[in-house]
């Protein structure tokens, strides 16, 4: 039996998922998806994929105090921040029969012999989106020069994040993103989505954007929805606009991602090498003095 733990919100979620269909794949229906820690400690929106996607159930769920039991006694544990890229742990067979695995895989190393599986995986549910949502869709999808950018700040805004990340998603990153898109798409038409629009609105130059402002705690899925249907993006050093770039169908894309996403990791590390790196100016100020720089 290999167990993979779930772990973090929707972004992450996301990935381990498609490690799971990968694994899935090469060790059968001995693979499944521990969401034991996500339905006792109720973080983020709790697990999602089922309630977003139509995926089959695959989860393993047991009390708390049994899973750290088991991780404790009878499961080898494999932490992904110890095989430092070796992919050997998630594609060789191995003797002891109980296997726990605890990561994010964010790469598309970990899922890219089942990419096909992941789209479809991913696809999203448009029979439970907003009458707003739907909306706003349909005006996307006609509109050529549809632009999506996300801002995250948030969580991000808080010591214990901006400081080992370092603030990378900096003012100067969105600015450099913003005038290097209006020269790829002039013209081009912003959707903006960000837990602090009025950040946005202070800080960046729009002069052709609509604020999506509407989809908040359980429904905040569907800005990730409405972003993979722009026709360009312009993400956060964020699982979640991510996905929604890797989402997006269109095969002339355009998406920008901050070159380094976080104080020890670049973004060659977790980008689809088609996607286009711009710089950031790396910064260490807090995230109120980095909006005036």
């Amino acid at each position: 039996m290999r167990l993979i733990k779930m772990a973090g919100g929707l972004g992450n979620q996301m990935f381990i998922y498609a490690m799971y269909l990968g694994m899935r794949k090469r060790f059968g229906d001995s693979v499944r998806i521990d969401i034991t820690d996500l339905k006792h400690r109720h973080t983020h929106n709790g697990y999602e994929l089922n309630r977003i996607f139509r995926i089959l159930p695959c989860e393993f769920c047991t009390s708390w105090i049994v899973e750290k039991i088991l991780e404790g006694t009878i499961f080898r544990i494999i932490l992904e921040r110890h095989q430092h890229g070796c992919m050997d742990a998630y594609l060789k067979p191995m003797r002891w029969p109980f296997i726990y695995y605890k990561g994010f895989y964010q790469n598309e190393r970990y899922f890219l012999d089942v990419e096909d599986e992941v789209r479809e995986a991913f696809t999203f549910d448009e029979n439970i989106i907003s009458d707003r949502t739907r909306l706003c869709l349909e005006h996307l999808r006609r509109d050529p020069k549809a632009v999506s950018i996300h801002v995250r700040r948030g969580d991000y805004t808080q010591p214990k994040y901006w400081l080992p990340m370092g603030q990378y998603a900096s003012t100067a990153y969105f600015l450099n993103a913003i005038e290097s898109m209006s020269i790829l798409m002039p013209g081009a038409h912003y959707y903006v989505f960000s837990d602090d629009l009025q950040w946005v609105r202070d800080n960046l130059p729009l002069e052709n954007a609509n604020f999506v402002d509407w989809n908040t705690g359980a429904d905040s899925w569907q800005d990730m929805m409405l972003m993979s249907n722009c026709r360009h993006n312009i993400i956060s050093n964020s699982t979640f606009s991510w996905w929604a770039a890797w989402l997006n169908g269109y095969s002339e894309k355009i998406v920008m991602a901050p070159r380094q996403w976080s104080a020890t990791q670049p973004a060659t590390d977790l980008v689809p090498a088609s996607w286009l790196l711009i710089e950031n100016v790396p910064t260490r100020d807090t995230p109120t003095e980095g909006a005036q720089e």
